[in-house]
C-alpha cells in the first residue's frame, strides 16, 4: 500500500471506545471507521475525490429514496430495518 501512511496515534479511552463501538455497528474494522469519519471531515481528500466523483456524490446525496426505489422496495427496506432494530437478527 504505497498510498497509505502507517501511524500510531493516542486517543482518549472514551473516544477510542466510541470509535470501536461505531466500527462494530457499521460492520467495518476500526481503521476503516476512522478513515470514513476523517473523509467526511476532509471530503476533498477522500479516495476517488475527482471532480466527477464529487459531482456524482452531490447529485446522489440530493436524491430521496423515493426517486430511486419503487414503493415495494421501500416497503421491503422499511420492514428489514424494523426487523434488524427489533433484534430479530440480520437475516
Amino acid at each position: 500500500m504505497e498510498d497509505t501512511h502507517r501511524s500510531q496515534y493516542r486517543l482518549p479511552w472514551a473516544l477510542y471506545e466510541a470509535l470501536k463501538a461505531a466500527a462494530e455497528k457499521n460492520r467495518r474494522p476500526l481503521n476503516a471507521e476512522l478513515v470514513a469519519r476523517l473523509e467526511t471531515t476532509f471530503p476533498q481528500l477522500s479516495v476517488g475525490a475527482s471532480a466527477e466523483a464529487r459531482q456524482l456524490y452531490d447529485t446522489v446525496s440530493k436524491l430521496s429514496l423515493a426517486e430511486v426505489m419503487t414503493p415495494a422496495e421501500l416497503t421491503m427496506l422499511a420492514e428489514r430495518m424494523v426487523h434488524i432494530v427489533s433484534g430479530r437478527g440480520t437475516k
